[in-house]
């Protein structure tokens, strides 16, 4: 120890630090794949991937489920093959289109995705295997003939292939990009007849594929990843998306079980895994789903205490990151805690567990911004090492705040569009500025925001069933959570629905009898209006009132106040959110109370 302090070690300055990406796609370009491969943290989940009967990969936004398949794509791991497709905005609406043009039932959908999902596997067997294929002469060249002859130059061709060949066998519907969705009409007395045809070319061409690949002899084993079934376009409804990714989530299902399973005489295995949010999941409402998720699924969590917070994998995560920048060999742990000022005190990072949803998307953020505030702002580059104080800074605060609202935006999208969402967190201005409260000041901050969105135009109209609905939506984005006394101690504990979530637990709900409290980490994105004090004036004149408050020293946290009725409101140090522009800006004035004309009998 002597010896470490006597001899500074040379740590990378913060403003050369490299930029970390948010989305691990973009680690996938060769000049990317180095840096990534330093920082990724191995973990047991990595290696469950690959177990022949897992076939769900869940986690939260975030989480690294994306990262674990470009790991495994991008490196051989145990001698598995693994290659990632990720479904696009405009696939899914060709897709629902297919399904549409063919009069198909919710029934057939899961008939289409096989095929599909069986041309891309024949796709990666070709992709990553060819060498050692191109020996079964007359085994493997009818699939790869059929590749070739659909083939297209695109940014996901495995997909855009599957899609042609299925369009193929469908007929002639349109589905150009500029024309996605329109239909060619059919006389209805053949309607009956070219439906079963349809049926009939998907099975025969699905039955062609499956004899193909099961005549294969594989040395490795390869996995398909489907990612990108999180996201719900705007311009397709919830209802269609849902049935469309239930289809895929059996089809998945079917083909791993009643066919790859059974496949004989072949070394190697072939598997597909989707890449799912536990609340994606939970809503696909798949048959036996409690055993699925128990059984054939691996589940990514993050989540610590602040007690064991430098022994979890996040902290080693973060440490991972800038050791990774250093010139020296140093451990992970002492990277950590040296560019977060960990020996001198836990602010930086215990603030990071309060403030964030706890998955390593929010700790790299977290780093970026803390590096972005210290180096542009705050004239802190040439430093070594984090100050603690970055964290109460308000720039810093104020942008990651931002970032944590776009998550719970995204997160969202499933559910609703966007405008939707921008009512719906309107919401929080009728809460009179209380970052914390109990289910009946919620109940009545309903009825208010209820009485003013009647009159917007709301789609998602479910969540205004009754107050439970929409609290629990809220708990479900980790916008609420609730805190609870146990024990003898009367210690506390603060209960998010990221932290909840187990296989045991996929939907956790929220409860009502505790204190309900705001995320501290997105209040300031969230315009939670004026805080009201229960502080009657009946006696005491307004100029009273003010030398009490000149009494007090005014810091960032008091802030001048307005009497009315009696009480003073003050506005909450929490609620001043972050300037937003384009389509995301937010309001922040109090929606106007929409009255009725009064007309005469």
């Amino acid at each position: 120890m002597s010896n470490e302090n006597s001899e500074p070690k040379p740590w990378l300055n913060i403003s050369d630090l490299r930029d970390p990406f948010n989305d691990a796609v973009n680690y996938k370009s060769r000049q990317e794949k180095d840096f990534f491969n330093r920082i990724f943290v191995r973990t047991e989940d990595l290696t469950d991937c690959l177990k022949p009967s897992v076939y769900y990969l869940i986690g939260e936004k975030g989480s690294g489920k994306t990262a674990y398949a470009t790991y495994l794509e991008n490196n051989d791991v145990q001698g598995t093959k693994c290659k990632i497709s990720t479904m696009t905005e405009t696939q899914y609406k060709r897709f629902i289109a297919l399904k549409k043009r063919g009069k198909l039932e919710y029934s057939d959908y899961a008939n289409i995705w096989r095929p599909m999902l069986l041309n891309m596997v024949a796709q990666i067997l070709v992709q990553k295997s060819k060498g050692y294929l191109a020996s079964f002469t007359g085994k493997f060249n009818a699939i790869e003939a059929e590749i070739e002859t659909f083939n297209k130059d695109s940014l996901n061709p495995e997909v855009e292939v599957a899609f042609e060949m299925v369009s193929e066998l469908t007929g002639t519907v349109e589905l150009s990009n500029e024309n996605v969705g329109k239909i060619g009409m059919e006389d209805k007395t053949t309607s009956t007849d070219k439906t079963e045809q349809i049926k009939h070319h998907l099975l025969e061409k699905e039955i062609r594929l499956k004899q193909a690949i099961a005549d294969l002899r594989l040395n490795n084993t390869h996995i398909l990843f489907v990612d990108g079934i999180d996201y719900r376009p705007e311009g397709i409804s919830y209802s269609d998306y849902l049935n469309c990714v239930k289809g895929l989530g059996e089809a998945v299902w079917q083909l791993n079980t009643e066919f790859f399973n059974n496949v004989r005489d072949s070394k190697g295995r072939i598997k597909i895994v989707l890449l799912v949010r536990p609340d994606v999941f939970h809503s696909l409402n798949l048959y036996n789903a409690n055993s699925r998720v128990r059984d054939n699924s691996v589940l990514l969590d993050w989540t610590t205490t602040e007690g064991a917070m430098r022994d979890s994998r996040l902290y080693e995560a973060a440490g991972k990151y800038f050791s990774s920048h250093q010139s020296f060999p140093v451990s992970d742990v002492e990277a950590a805690n040296h560019y977060f000022s960990s020996n001198e005190s836990d602010t930086i990072f215990r603030r990071l567990l309060r403030a964030s949803f706890q998955k390593p998307r929010d700790l790299l953020t977290f780093i970026k911004i803390a590096k972005t505030v210290s180096t542009k702002r705050l004239a802190r580059g040439k430093e070594d090492k984090f100050r603690s104080d970055i964290v109460k800074n308000s720039d810093f605060t104020k942008e990651y705040a931002g970032y944590l609202l776009g998550e719970v935006l995204d997160y969202a999208a499933f559910y609703m569009n966007q405008d939707d969402f921008f009512l719906f967190i309107k919401f929080f201005q009728y809460l009179d500025g209380k970052p914390e409260f109990n289910y009946p000041d919620f109940v009545k901050a309903f009825e208010k925001f209820k009485n003013w969105i009647n009159g917007e135009n709301v789609k998602a109209t479910e969540y205004l069933r009754d107050p439970q609905a929409l609290l629990q939506f809220f708990y479900d984005v980790n916008i609420i959570g609730y805190s609870e006394i146990l024990g003898t101690s009367h210690a506390q504990f603060v209960h998010f629905s990221y932290r909840e979530r187990t296989l045991t637990n996929i939907a956790p709900k929220i409860k009502t009898n505790g204190l309900l409290l705001i995320n501290p980490g997105i209040s300031k994105a969230l315009d939670i209006g004026m805080q009201v004090i229960t502080e009657e004036i009946g006696t005491s004149s307004t100029a009273e009132v003010r030398r009490k408050r000149r009494g007090k020293p005014r810091n960032n946290n008091q802030q001048k106040g307005t009497v009315a009725n009696g009480k003073i409101a003050v506005k909450s140090p929490m609620a001043s959110p972050p300037k937003r522009t384009g389509p995301n800006k937010i309001n922040r004035s109090r929606p106007a109370k929409k009255t009725t004309p009064k007309t005469g009998n």
